[in-house]
């Protein structure tokens, strides 16, 4: 694989449960190694209340993690670039995680040559890439995935 310096991860879905809005139980521990190994680490999550989000991102003990952590209610181009330069990285040298396919990062991160990491896992597990996403790099089954791959 070609060197990875910094990692995007998105939030519901990827590493926290939709359904019992708690972290998955491997979460901390992928993120903290992750860190260990001298990766980048941002957050960016899609969510009706920006303050909300922040709040849940926060209670969840895992914020210290990120550098950078963005919550609008779409995600583009423009604020994944923002934070790949924030990072000081480039999309060549950049993964993303996301559990979405469609309006999700994997469909950006494609557009901007960055490394796809699709959750094939959970409740969008049976959308499949179309030409207009295109085909993530990776499909996992979760974050603790990564560490295999990484």
């Amino acid at each position: 694989m070609t060197e990875i310096k910094a990692v995007i991860f998105d939030w519901f879905g990827t590493l926290i449960n939709k359904e019992t809005r708690s972290l998955f139980p491997y979460s901390k521990q992928v993120l903290q190694e992750l860190k260990n190994r001298g990766y980048e680490l941002s957050l960016i999550s899609l969510a009706l209340t920006k303050e909300k989000r922040l709040a849940e991102i926060k209670e969840s003990g895992i914020s210290h993690y990120f550098s950078n952590i963005f919550v609008g209610t779409v995600k583009n181009p423009e604020q994944y670039m923002q934070c790949i330069n924030l990072m000081n990285s480039t999309p060549e040298l950049t993964a993303i995680v996301d559990d979405r396919v469609s309006r999700s990062g994997i469909i950006i991160g494609n557009q901007l040559g960055c490394k796809t990491f699709l959750i094939d896992n959970g409740f969008y597990e049976r959308m499949v890439p179309i030409a207009e996403t295109g085909e993530p790099t990776y499909k996992i089954k979760s974050v603790e995935d990564l560490l295999n791959i990484l």
